[in-house]
Formats: C-alpha cells, sequence, structure tokens
C-alpha cells in the first residue's frame, strides 16, 4: 500500500517537473521582441498590413513586434524561415496560398505546409486587378482578349497567387498570355507602364499609384467584387469570365509553441481584429480585413488548395511527382 502511494506520488512529481517549463514559459512571455516574418518586399500589400497589425499587436502583449522582410526563394524563404524557428512564441510570420498551396507544389521545400506551422488567424485578403499602361493599345479587357487572340501578350506580377484570374481568362477566352515573374508587385506594374509588358496583375496598393498618376489604365477587378476604390470598374465575372483570384492571408507561429502562449496570441489577435481603427487602416490600403481564427483559415487554404492545384497541373506549372 505504502509502495503504490511512493509510485502514485513520484507519478504526479514526474508530471508537474514536465509541465513546469511550459507553464513557465507561458508566464513569462513575450520575454523579448517579436519577429513578425512576411516573405514579400518592404511597401508591398502584405508588408504595410504586417506594419499596422504589429503596432496593434504591441499595445496588446507590451512587446515590440517588429516586421522582418524574408525575401527570397521564389517565395519559399520567408515560410522556410518561419518553419525552422525556434517555437518559443517570438517568431510568427505570413502564412497564405503561396506558403501553403502554391510554393509547396511547385519545388521542394523543406517543410511540409500542413504539419509545420500552427496557424493564429487571417487578418485579410488582397483585392487584385488588371492593368495597362494608360497610353498603350489596351483600354479593356475585350482588347485584351482580342490582341491575345492575334498574338500572344505579356503581362506581370510577383506571386503565382496574382496570376490565378489570368490563367482562367485565358482558357475561358482563347487568348494566349505569358506571365513575366517580377521580385515585387511594384516592380510588375513599373515594368506595364514602362511598356516591357502588355498587362499586369497585381494588389489596390501597387497599381493604385500609378492608376491616379494617369500612367496605368484600370480594366478590371480580379477580385469576387468590385474594388471600394474604383465602384465604377467591372469585375471579370461581370464581364462574363469566370476568372477570380483569391488572397487571404494571416499569421502563424512554427508548430510546437506552447498551446497558452497560442491562445494568448490567438486572443490579441482577434482583439487586434475587432479595432476599427486597425481595420480602417487596412481597408485604406485597398485590402479587405477579413477575421478567421486560425482553424478556420486553414481550413479556407485547404479548400483553396483543392481548386488551385489543378490549374497548376494544367498548366505544367506543378513539380513532378518524386
Amino acid at each position: 500500500m505504502q509502495r503504490r502511494a511512493l509510485l502514485k506520488g513520484g507519478t504526479a512529481l514526474a508530471a508537474v517537473s514536465v509541465a513546469a517549463p511550459a507553464i513557465a514559459q507561458s508566464t513569462k512571455w513575450p520575454a523579448r521582441e517579436i519577429s513578425l516574418i512576411n516573405p514579400n518586399a518592404p511597401g508591398a500589400s502584405t508588408d504595410l498590413t504586417a506594419r499596422i497589425i504589429a503596432q496593434a499587436l504591441e499595445k496588446r502583449l507590451n512587446a515590440t513586434v517588429i516586421v522582418k522582410n524574408v525575401v527570397g526563394g521564389a517565395g519559399a524563404l520567408g515560410p522556410t524561415t518561419l518553419a525552422q524557428s525556434a517555437p518559443d512564441g517570438h517568431t510568427i510570420g505570413l502564412v497564405a496560398i503561396s506558403s501553403h498551396v502554391a510554393i509547396p507544389n511547385m519545388m521542394n521545400v523543406p517543410y511540409n505546409p500542413w504539419t509545420a506551422f500552427d496557424i493564429i488567424g487571417q487578418v485579410a485578403a488582397l483585392r487584385y486587378g488588371i492593368g495597362a499602361r494608360a497610353d498603350g493599345p489596351i483600354k479593356s479587357i475585350e482588347d485584351l482578349v482580342s490582341q491575345g487572340k492575334q498574338k500572344q501578350l505579356t503581362y506581370s506580377s510577383n506571386n503565382v497567387t496574382n496570376v490565378v484570374a489570368m490563367f482562367q481568362l485565358a482558357k475561358l477566352s482563347g487568348a494566349k498570355f505569358r506571365w513575366v515573374v517580377f521580385p515585387g508587385g511594384v516592380e510588375s506594374v513599373t515594368a506595364a507602364i514602362g511598356g516591357h509588358v502588355d498587362a499586369v496583375i497585381q494588389t489596390v496598393a501597387e497599381m493604385r499609384p500609378q492608376i491616379e498618376a494617369g500612367k496605368l489604365r484600370f480594366l478590371a477587378s480580379a477580385a469576387e467584387a468590385r474594388w471600394p476604390d474604383y465602384p465604377d470598374v467591372k469585375t471579370l465575372r461581370e464581364l462574363g469570365y469566370d476568372a477570380v483570384s483569391n488572397g487571404p492571408f494571416g499569421y502563424a507561429f512554427p508548430k510546437g509553441v506552447d498551446p497558452a502562449i497560442q491562445e494568448r496570441m490567438s486572443k490579441a489577435l482577434a482583439d487586434v481584429m475587432k479595432d476599427e481603427s486597425v481595420t480602417s487602416q487596412i481597408a485604406k490600403l485597398g485590402i479587405q480585413p477579413i477575421y478567421r481564427d486560425g482553424k478556420e483559415y486553414g481550413a479556407l487554404l485547404k479548400k483553396i488548395e483543392t481548386e488551385l492545384v489543378p490549374i497548376l497541373k494544367e498548366t505544367g506549372m506543378a513539380k513532378k511527382p518524386a
């Protein structure tokens, strides 16, 4: 009887010993600055949003949140860096269609998107649009399609997530378009207004300055709805083409972060997204603020995977089976 009591006591003591470091870790968190990894260049839509979110999180976590632009590897360097970071709660990073669907299905990466991260939640969705040089021959989507049937046209973008609508448009219309990849969204817009490509598909943040400067003609919204900034410009669907580029994005920890820390960060992010001063700043960028918790956002990315992977395979962009 005494031996059983000793064994029982020893088991309980071991459990307390194992749990103690995790409890200590969560109560001391955050113990230093938090890094927010963004895989896109400074000035990009996701970068500007990250800085708004970082500033809002600082107030709620009582810690400095630093946005770190980890650009390279065709977009793979950012999520790879996040996946390989220490799971101590001091590194979060952007996760989106690129990190979870496009990149892993286009190239070999050293992480499994569905097991390498603890998703915190979605914060926004990018709005994409198609534009062309203002003084060029393409003045409408009808012109783009018509000329694309006569000869192959080129268009610029910095991410495969952006260009889904262009692939769909080509398939639906019979036009021939060739994608020219640029390292950043601003560079891809600059290439279009400089006449180096025939058109561009990018987000509001990258396109709007050149539209307002009169250098870029906004042809159509490639989102599910019209841009609030330009309510008179129709969507591709309204123009008769069932083509859409989806652009949700949010944040995640590397896998293995203390559940108590995950809960605190999730609550902080949810609180941030209830703050009208935050969501209004995001909306001013031409980005749609949308909050989903980690579970809901993960399910959305899974759904998008079923839609995007067939397009990658059909266009020859998917990596070959090992």
